[in-house]
């Protein structure tokens, strides 16, 4: 592999067990099986992601808030303290800067979690605005370990390794306890569709000795998880489980040139807030008036074939847009996608026609989740 890709705390691991690929700048697994057997593991039961190579930013001072109101598209004045938050980083023309998870670990302390793409653009990005503010921005990334335990089985595992009762903590609750015998924040979040939880473990430093205890703790909730069917899970399956429930990736849904009306995620901006956050003008004249110059759409396919990224959309013989994301839906075992097409060119139940390779395939508009939400989803463990 190449030198300058980085590593995560549990490299050692995923390269004597799994298939380990260049992503993002970094050297991560891409499976360790079969990502479909992955899959329906967090479908099913419980699967394990090393998210490490996500950015993970401490933001603290007493106009931290302030400070990220200026800076996040969501409004962090209703985040209490073990609280968090899905919000969007935008840029001054409307433009997704990154998305992003922020939770609020103190009175006047928060973390910023972002995309691994993204870490060093928008680490910048905050030093460059924090010294109109009373605030510190530090980065934690290679201090705290980071792992996804997600699936209907989740809490089951967790609730194995700690004494409190984890069902007490609704979504997108943050707080500080002992899992297995170490210092953890529990996330109850995640970026499957599925019910479960991010875990931060702290004061583990990238050495020796920090990438010890981040495979020990690894270990033990394979260990742990083993009745429940635990399944360490790979990039493959981390791509295929939220596109099956239809949440962006930037890069692919999300860039500087798509906002997150366009996106169809307006659950992340807020426009009742002070002070405005950069961008602000332009998504609330987006989300009120219109202007948006392309909507994203669900797709899956009547006919055979694989739907990929930048594969044109027409409809009535015209080119109407093109897939962000696409792959194959384990549950369905058809083709899914995600595309972003002209505004008001199709509604839900219109037939499409993909151009894969040059042969036309049709594929119906749909809604997400592409799996049905009774069955499987976090709707139905909550």
């Amino acid at each position: 592999m190449n030198d300058t890709l980085k590593r995560t705390h549990l490299y050692d691991w995923h390269a004597k067990h799994g298939d380990v690929i260049p992503f993002a700048g970094w050297e991560m697994p891409v499976r360790y099986t079969d990502i479909r057997e992955e899959h329906m593991s967090v479908r099913n039961s419980v699967g394990l992601f090393d998210t490490s190579h996500m950015s993970r930013f401490l933001v603290k001072g007493q106009e931290a808030q302030m400070f990220l109101q200026t800076l996040t598209s969501n409004n962090v004045s209703t985040l209490k303290v073990n609280g968090g938050q899905y919000t969007i980083c935008l840029n001054e023309r409307g433009g997704t800067h990154d998305d992003l998870m922020l939770y609020r670990v103190a009175e006047d302390e928060y973390i910023w979690i972002t995309n691994a793409s993204n870490g060093p653009k928008i680490h910048n990005h905050l030093l460059k605005h924090s010294p109109n503010f009373e605030v510190d921005v530090i980065d934690k990334s290679r201090e705290i370990v980071m792992i996804a335990v997600q699936g209907p089985k989740a809490l089951h595992l967790i609730n194995k390794i700690t004494d409190r009762a984890i069902s007490d903590y609704g979504r997108f609750s943050c707080y500080r306890l002992k899992l297995a015998g170490y210092d953890c924040y529990l996330c109850r979040t995640g970026y499957t569709g599925e019910d479960g939880v991010e875990i931060l473990v702290l004061d583990t430093p990238f050495n020796d000795e920090g990438k010890q205890k981040a495979i020990s703790f690894w270990e033990e909730l394979l260990r742990e998880g083993e009745e429940f069917g635990v399944k360490p899970c790979g990039l493959g399956s981390r791509d295929s489980t939220r596109l099956e429930a239809g949440l962006v990736l930037y890069g692919h849904e999300l860039d500087e040139e798509t906002s997150p009306i366009e996106a169809r995620i307006p659950y992340a901006v807020k426009f009742k807030v002070e002070p405005h956050y950069i961008g602000y003008d332009v998504v609330k004249h987006h989300k009120k008036e219109g202007g948006i110059r392309k909507t994203r759409i669900g797709l899956v396919m009547i006919d055979r074939g694989i739907p990929r990224e930048h594969y044109p959309v027409l409809f009535n013989n015209k080119v109407i847009g093109k897939v962000s994301s696409g792959g194959l839906s384990p549950i369905l075992s058809k083709g899914i996608a995600l595309a972003y097409v002209k505004p008001d060119s199709v509604i839900i139940g219109d037939t499409v026609e993909i151009d894969i390779k040059g042969r036309m395939r049709k594929a119906g508009v749909t809604k997400w989740p592409f799996y049905d939400p009774e069955v499987y989803g976090g709707s139905r463990t909550q």
